[in-house]
């Protein structure tokens, strides 16, 4: 069975980078037509950060509301948890496929969808029931960072005046090691990963050059991604029932992805013809933060949208609204205790596998080590 359009959703994974998310659907939108479905599945609320992605979410749907749809009805979770319940809810029973995107990714392609269904069909010919999923070129990327050099001819500046020794892996699916300034890593944390002032150049010579960026990759082909190495899963069209494959226990979609193709030997194949931007991993997210107002100049320009990318660009403004959320918090209505009070200013809780620490109203959330 051949992919079209209408039996494929996109699934954009959000939860509190609205920054990014006001980048990326700003060039997704740029590229809808009558036969896209692109699904905003809003993964956390009830903090400042989470709400304001949420009201960017909500801000394009309202502007695209043939073709955005917010998903608010799931309860946050782990990000394979709530994918796997919108696939199995009655919304989605009238696709057989699914585009998993990333909250800070974006293609730059008018036709990204197309080749992207494209390079799964020609796969899926060739490759039968081997076949994982099809994804494009991404820059900032571990894998598409060393062919993002060789198309751009970038090695030798980049070995001359970039690359330093550097720490790569661990994080349980590699083991860390230190690799010279020489090599670049393309698996699990690979050599961009931890490295922000990599990215930061990288967005320079790619990212921040759109009409460059696509036309140095316009006439390649497809590769196949090495599937013995953890590949981040930016992007990637997958039938939908792979989704329920990978699942192994864990929450970790990405492991869980990483291992079932390494272990099936299941197939990951990039059209290199389709370019998308990562913009930043949660390692280079403050080191690269100034470069956000560098890249809604950039691509205002450069979408020519008819609305301003940014709901709020004004820091200041910003900073307002942030403070009349947490006073809004603060102000709670007379038949609340003082206890919730205190448990908004402070409080330790305990959900599932995981601790939540809430402090001002911000909530920290990391696994609790086995006993």
């Amino acid at each position: 069975m051949c992919i079209t359009p209408k039996n494929v959703a996109i699934i954009l994974l959000a939860y509190a980078d609205f920054e990014a998310l006001e980048i990326a659907l700003a060039n997704y939108s740029k590229h809808l037509n009558e036969q896209m479905s692109l699904y905003i599945l809003q993964n956390g609320r009830d903090n400042y950060d989470c709400e304001r992605t949420y009201r960017v979410a909500k801000r394009y749907e309202n502007l695209y509301p043939k073709n955005i749809k917010v998903v608010d009805w799931i309860k946050p979770q782990a990000p394979y948890c709530s994918i796997k319940e919108l696939l199995l809810s009655k919304e989605f029973d009238k696709y057989d496929y699914v585009c998993k995107v990333d909250d800070d990714v974006f293609p730059l392609r008018s036709d990204w969808f197309d080749k992207l269904i494209e390079c799964y069909n020609v796969s899926k010919n060739r490759y039968g029931e081997d076949l994982a999923y099809a994804t494009g070129l991404v820059n900032n990327n571990p894998w598409g960072f060393n062919e993002v050099l060789d198309i751009f001819n970038l090695k030798a500046e980049y070995f001359e005046n970039i690359a330093m020794e550097h720490l790569v892996g661990g994080f349980g699916f590699e083991p860390a090691k230190i690799v010279p300034k020489d090599a670049i890593y393309t698996g699990a944390c690979g050599t961009i990963w931890r490295n922000p002032y990599i990215s930061r150049w990288l967005h320079r010579q790619t990212s921040l050059k759109p009409e460059l960026y696509i036309e140095k990759t316009q006439n390649l082909g497809f590769k196949e991604v090495d599937n013995t190495k953890r590949y981040s899963i930016n992007v990637m069209l997958f039938r939908k029932e792979f989704w329920y494959d990978i699942s192994d226990g864990s929450n970790d979609d990405e492991a869980m992805v990483a291992l079932y193709c390494k272990d099936k030997n299941k197939k990951i194949v990039a059209d290199l013809s389709d370019p998308f931007v990562h913009l930043c991993f949660f390692t280079q997210r403050e080191e690269n933060k100034d470069l956000l107002p560098e890249f809604r100049n950039i691509y205002e320009k450069f979408l020519k949208l008819p609305y301003p990318i940014s709901m709020c660009p004004n820091k200041a403004y910003e900073n307002e609204n942030r403070l009349r959320y947490v006073e809004s918090k603060l102000i709670l209505p007379n038949n609340q205790s003082s206890k919730q009070i205190f448990k908004y200013l402070f409080s330790v809780g305990i959900c599932g596998t995981h601790k939540i620490i809430t402090i001002l109203g911000f909530k920290i959330k990391y696994k609790r080590k086995n006993r």
